[in-house]
């Protein structure tokens, strides 16, 4: 069935309003509160919104690696289906029971030619139950109807898209969305010409929030374009706090910060945030994270390791050495192969990536804390002499290295050079 078919269909409904099954219920539209009134509406009658907001990472990713989705297409409304139960598999199976046991409590919102806006998710349980060949129909011959206020024919892309917000995030986004959802829910809105504050009232936030998800969600595409996963949101899986850290970081870095060495707001700050990409996409644990990024203060000047030049130089260096050196498979290589799960090959191909770099990464990231420590701690003599005394104890002398290796006696000769001068200042 075609939008002009179904919007005739649809419109018999509201030619004959004895045939609602609920009246008078109020919706803001246009400005305005607004009474309209809900109707069972055969489920043949209506198509999925494919950037639903509970689904709009993952379709835009499909979209990105394979072909527009098109909800008309039998094939593509079944992925579609797939999308929306695997968002929450748990909740669905609940909700599809209370929906066969209890029917259809919350009424969804459709358009004047049956694209589902609110309530997406239940239209698609409410296909699972009648596709469910184990259930009789005599226990779920209810669920194929779908119970919906029909909009008027005049409702724009852009009144749409604040309807479809304000119902879809504005009371559960919190608790129910996955995070980069909201994320893209709000550019779109941005495109549509919502200010900050409209977008604040549909998502029950505060426009400061709005603003803060707008800018690291630039920081995210920054980031998918970097490893050549332009618009594949699906990477960016449980990522959102090292993003927000990222962000606000980088955006006190590029204003300036007075008290720290003379570093480069464009060129430094660049190679920090590519860095900190790499650190990203290799899962580095949290905490861990903000060693490497966290802006200094009066009271920790030497919070990161981007606040002591010594350090972050030397940061810098191993890192681009072991980066540089790695060799890998492009996005559009593994593309072209065609495997049966992009997404799962994509995310394969990062696995690789970490499993070539994090020893080195490992390695580098403790060297330089350790170097940052001391430099935290370099007001307290004993402190550090205690702990270098201590790390020189461990030292295993049997091993062949200590012998064989110039560097080893490159370190010793150093040491050597730093006792003759800590003696001689305290005249010993």
């Amino acid at each position: 069935m075609n939008a002009a078919e179904r919007k005739g269909k649809l419109k018999e409904f509201v030619n004959h309003p004895e045939k609602a099954c609920r009246t008078g219920i109020p919706i803001t539209y246009h400005g305005s509160i607004i009474t309209l009134d809900a109707y069972a509406i055969p489920l043949e009658y209506l198509v999925y919104n494919p950037y639903n907001g509970r689904i709009g990472s993952v379709v835009k990713s499909y979209e990105r690696q394979n072909h527009p989705l098109n909800p008309e297409d039998p094939d593509d409304k079944k992925l579609l289906e797939k999308f929306l139960w695997d968002s929450k598999p748990e909740a669905n199976k609940k909700t599809k029971e209370r929906l066969l046991k209890e029917h259809q409590q919350k009424h969804g919102i459709v358009t004047a030619d049956g694209i589902i806006i609110d309530g997406n998710r239940r239209a698609s349980l409410l296909n699972n139950i009648m596709a469910d060949e184990s259930i009789p129909f005599t226990d779920k011959s209810h669920c194929q109807f779908f119970i919906a206020i029909i909009l008027p024919e005049d409702a724009d892309k852009k009144e749409i898209l604040a309807l479809e917000t304000t119902y879809q995030m504005g009371e559960d986004a919190k608790v129910d969305y996955n995070p980069i959802e909201k994320y893209l829910k709000c550019k779109d809105l941005k495109d549509a010409g919502f200010t900050d504050d409209d977008i604040a009232g549909m998502m029950d936030c505060k426009p400061s929030e709005v603003r803060v998800m707008l800018s690291a969600l630039q920081l995210m595409d920054e980031y998918l374009d970097e490893y050549g996963y332009s618009g594949m949101y699906t990477q960016l899986d449980k990522s959102e706090d090292s993003f927000l850290k990222l962000d606000s970081a980088l955006k006190k870095y590029k204003a300036g910060v007075s008290s720290m060495w003379a570093y480069d707001p464009e060129a430094d700050v660049s190679d920090l945030k590519l860095i900190a990409f790499d650190y990203i996409r290799a899962n580095f644990e949290q905490t861990l994270f903000r060693s490497i990024i966290s802006v200094p203060s009066a009271k920790n000047p030497a919070s990161s390791f981007f606040a002591k030049q010594e350090v972050w130089e030397r940061f810098r260096d191993k890192h681009f050495e072991t980066t540089d050196a790695v060799k890998e498979e492009s996005v559009e290589e593994i593309m072209a192969k065609n495997p049966p799960d992009l997404g799962r090959a994509l995310k394969s191909r990062d696995q690789r990536w970490k499993q070539v770099v994090s020893d080195a990464f490992d390695d580098n990231y403790v060297q330089c804390f350790d170097i940052l420590s001391n430099h935290a701690n370099s007001a307290k003599p004993l402190q550090q002499l205690i702990k270098a005394c201590q790390a020189l104890e461990v030292v295993d002398v049997s091993q062949p290295s200590f012998v064989s290796d110039e560097k080893v006696k490159g370190c010793v000769a150093s040491l050597e050079e730093y006792v003759i001068k800590f003696k001689e200042i305290l005249g010993l």
